[in-house]
């Protein structure tokens, strides 16, 4: 495993993903809408469109396989071979994107998102406010990142350097 690289593609990765995913959000923040916290999606809900959440996860599942196939595509030609260097290169680079999605969109972006009110529906809402947030994403970025999703990503990484080989 190539330590450098691997840190290297995790900025990437981090850099795409982040804008790609803010860039959309404020294209469609209404479908966004629909993976904050409970009491917020419940309120932004009657001004949600279906199609809207559509377009968003025609976003989102390609942007996530361009990014499994870049990362097995960058560790195998950096000279990662083997499933458990394959694994740890995309379990470690997924968390480079679960590090910045946590800081840039939860973060930063919540306080831009909840000053502005872009959210209809929702705009004061008390989950707004940190104490509300921290229980969606302290949870989600603590435990179910690194325990389901960065493992998930690094077996895909690993199944797409299986056949490159």
């Amino acid at each position: 495993m190539n330590w450098s690289r691997t840190i290297l593609d995790g900025i990437v990765m981090c850099v795409i993903f982040n804008a790609v995913v803010g860039m959309f959000f404020f294209v469609f923040p209404q479908a966004y809408s629909t993976m904050f916290p409970k009491g917020l999606k419940k309120a932004a809900s009657p001004f949600v469109e279906k199609s809207e959440v559509v377009k968003m996860y025609f976003v989102l599942i390609p942007l996530y396989l361009l990014m499994f196939l870049y990362m097995a595509v960058s560790a195998h030609l950096a000279g990662a071979s083997g499933f458990k260097a394959m694994f740890w290169t995309g379990y470690t680079e997924m968390m480079f994107v679960n590090a910045g999605d946590f800081f840039l969109l939860d973060v930063l972006a919540r306080i831009y998102v909840k000053d502005k009110g872009l959210i209809k529906g929702a705009e004061n809402h008390p989950d707004w406010e940190w104490k509300g947030w921290w229980k969606l994403a302290v949870p989600e970025h603590g435990l179910a990142w690194p325990v389901l999703v960065c493992p998930l990503t690094g077996l895909i990484v690993a199944g797409i350097g299986a056949l490159l080989r």
